[in-house]
């Protein structure tokens, strides 16, 4: 379960977050009579930097099978008492997604890392937020154009069906980028990305394939109906308190998204706020071409027309 990389994170959580005594104090917990010093082959008047102590009680985990105890022990540690001090681990997020990605999430209610029992692809919260608690995100409001008028001529059963088409096929668009569509009413719904390790980037061209990758899908002969499918985006950035349900979910960013897309983007364009088009790559700002005011912030928006003669 645990690779390299993993241990390295568990190390650098430990050392960069807690002192020396109370790493030796955990080392108690998990092991009976443990002594950093003797470990080390040291005497106790010579100090042990906490990376240092850091790595010896990780390699004592690894030498005792006691990894899986060390992250749970770690994880519950985080925002709670230790030592007469509220320990807050920074960092610990990207631990956690890590081990989501190589299979397991912490089971709080049980204490102990599990084994994911369902596609991590359809977490909604990639196994690793917590209910409650505030993440940096990446939004994306999406809409089909024109529902009202495509369920009054062809009825809500075919525009079911021509939908779950449509979402099957940005299915492997979504897991690529890694990408959870939070809630679906039909015609619209949320996704989300993790604004990390280059999340603009691929929060922004997700979204630009599943718009540009419309003229394959409308071109597609099982579509159940004539016209062709169009949708807007829009999309902003910032912290928002995950729930567990996540239609519970609200928050300024998720508002500004939907706002932009229903009041800004053009059918199948996009409009993302000023903030996340600084942090995309000079390439991609460059196709934003069109910028003005939105809500008293800045929006730069695209929108692709796709030749109806190719469909």
């Amino acid at each position: 379960m645990v690779d390299a990389t993993l241990l390295k994170d568990i190390t650098e959580l430990i050392g960069n977050n807690l002192t020396f005594p109370e790493i030796e104090i955990i080392g108690g917990y998990l092991f009976k009579n443990y002594d950093p010093h003797a470990l080390e082959g040291i005497s106790k008047t010579i100090t042990i930097s906490p990376s240092k102590a850091a790595r010896r009680l990780v390699q004592e985990c690894i030498d005792g099978n006691k990894i899986d105890e060390l992250i749970a022990f770690a994880i519950e540690l985080d925002e709670n008492q230790f030592n007469g001090r509220t320990v807050r681990l920074s960092g610990l997020e990207n631990l956690l997604y890590r081990l989501s990605r190589t299979g397991y999430v912490y089971d709080h209610s049980r204490r102990k890392l599990v084994r994911m029992s369902e596609d991590s692809n359809h977490m909604p919260n990639w196994g690793v937020l917590r209910d409650g608690k505030e993440y940096p995100l990446i939004i994306a409001s999406v809409d089909i154009c024109n529902n009202s008028k495509l369920v009054k001529k062809y009825g809500p059963k075919v525009m079911e069906k021509v939908y779950l088409g449509l979402w099957e096929f940005f299915k492997p668009k979504m897991r690529q980028y890694n990408a959870r569509m939070w809630h679906w009413a039909g015609d619209g719904g949320v996704m989300a990305f993790r604004d990390q390790n280059g999340g603009p980037v691929d929060a922004v061209s997700c979204c630009l394939e599943m718009i540009f990758s419309l003229s394959i899908y409308n071109c597609m002969p099982d579509r159940h109906i004539d016209e062709l499918i169009a949708m807007r985006i829009g999309m902003d950035a910032g912290k928002v308190k995950y729930f567990n349900k996540t239609g519970r979910i609200v928050s300024d960013v998720i508002n500004y998204a939907c706002h932009l897309e229903k009041n800004h983007a053009e059918p199948n364009g996009i409009s993302i706020s000023g903030e996340l088009y600084e942090r995309l790559s000079p390439q991609l700002r460059y196709m934003f071409k069109k910028k003005d005011e939105f809500e008293s912030r800045t929006a730069y928006s695209l929108t692709y027309v796709c030749d109806r003669a190719l469909c």
